[in-house]
């Protein structure tokens, strides 16, 4: 028989309880299909390995890159790309980009392809368990042996909750809000210790798998792509960065972005702390950086 609840939350959450991170984190929990990685879970793991790669950005995105320099959160890089992607173009992978940072930073873990990792309000990555593991299953297996609820059983646990506060406070609109204040605290408090409790389990799995772990995540790549590689990367610095002549035009008017861009060139490491130029020129500082444009 098809239940009410069925039909109202099919397979999602009641975000209504939850604050927006705690909601998108318990989401990943939930599906099991994705694992968080950190700097210190992959030290113990690869060690720390340096690298240099870029990072494309908009004029409009500067501060979300100073914001990252030098700290633990991670951020998505690239040393190789199709050379019709817009990558190869100056452009980024969601945004019209233009402004293209050279950086060194320490390996949190690449592959030869985009991993379509996500960061959390914390910093951690959350990435795709097959690529972590090459096995679509073991995080749901291992869940379910350790009892951490996946889609199905926290929409019951929500509905369950939901319903013993309704018979405790009944449907009157004058306890609305004791109603709504106690069903979030035991929920928020139950989807915490979910949380805390994948990850430790994800945690354990990456050290149980460490040499399978290694091998996907931090191998060098050396297959090409017509899209793009993904490194990520943290502890970065900025050692040269380059602006494309379209973008440049806007620092004219843009006294604010202007400003922001000359901060961060000064914080350059690299002999051109700062180039302008066309398409053309963009590759050739690209490729001159050890940058790869691959002909797939």
């Amino acid at each position: 028989m098809i239940k009410l609840k069925d039909l109202l939350m099919e397979d999602w959450i009641d975000d209504k309880w939850y604050p927006a991170h705690t909601r998108k984190t318990l989401d990943w929990v939930l599906n099991q299909k994705t694992i968080p990685i950190y700097p210190k879970s992959m030290e113990r793991i690869i060690g720390k390995i340096p690298i240099t790669s870029f990072h494309v950005t908009t004029l409009h995105h500067l501060d979300n890159v100073k914001s990252l320099l030098g700290s633990k959160k991670s951020m998505s890089t690239f040393t190789r790309a199709g050379k019709d992607s817009q990558l190869a173009k100056g452009k980024g992978i969601q945004t019209e980009g233009g402004v293209i940072f050279w950086l060194e930073g320490t390996l949190l873990a690449r592959k030869y392809m985009d991993m379509q990792s996500e960061p959390d309000k914390t910093g951690r990555r959350w990435i795709s368990s097959t690529i972590v593991f090459d096995d679509p299953m073991l995080v749901k297996s291992a869940a379910k042996r350790k009892k951490i609820p996946d889609r199905e059983a926290w929409r019951d646990f929500e509905w369950e909750t939901k319903d013993k506060m309704q018979e405790k406070f009944g449907g009157g609109a004058d306890n609305i809000k004791e109603y709504e204040k106690e069903v979030k605290e035991i929920l928020n408090k139950r989807a915490s210790e979910v949380i805390a409790d994948y990850i430790d389990l994800t945690n354990k799995l990456l050290k149980k798998h460490k040499k399978l772990v290694k091998k996907n995540l931090s191998t060098p790549g050396k297959k090409g792509s017509v899209w793009w590689n993904e490194i990520l990367i943290y502890g970065a610095k900025i050692k040269e960065i380059f602006v494309m002549s379209r973008v440049a035009k806007d620092l004219d008017w843009s006294v604010t972005e202007r400003g922001k861009l000359e901060k961060l060139a000064s914080l350059a490491t690299g002999n051109d702390p700062i180039t302008v130029g066309t398409p053309t020129k963009y590759r050739k500082w690209y490729t001159d950086r050890k940058g790869v444009f691959d002909d797939v």
